[in-house]
């Protein structure tokens, strides 16, 4: 297995995440780090089990990592995106009145 196809396989679900993340942190700034803190954990805890595996398990340690990288930092700019659009539309519609 390519380290894209391992590291596709481990995106959807941590992408998930990360965009609970990003909408709970676009309603409630202080709930965003403490979801990925969470997920980060999660992902520590699989890594380790992976680690003591046998065969091709320490090999998915690499892309289970990138995965998680790449859905914090997506998390984040979906959540500064949001926030930007809210701001955006509220000043459209002060201009308005």
């Amino acid at each position: 297995m390519g380290l894209l196809a391992a590291t596709m396989m481990f995106a959807l679900p941590l992408g998930v995440i990360g965009i609970v993340a990003a909408v709970a942190g676009f309603l409630c700034r202080p709930l965003q780090p403490l979801l990925l803190v969470a997920m980060a954990w999660g992902v520590g805890w699989l890594c380790t089990g992976l680690a003591a595996g046998d065969r091709f398990a320490p090999a998915l340690i690499l892309p289970l990592l990138l995965a998680s990288l790449v859905a914090a930092c997506a998390s984040i700019a979906v959540r500064r995106e949001m926030e930007h659009g809210y701001r955006v539309e509220a000043n459209g519609a002060a201009a308005l009145d």
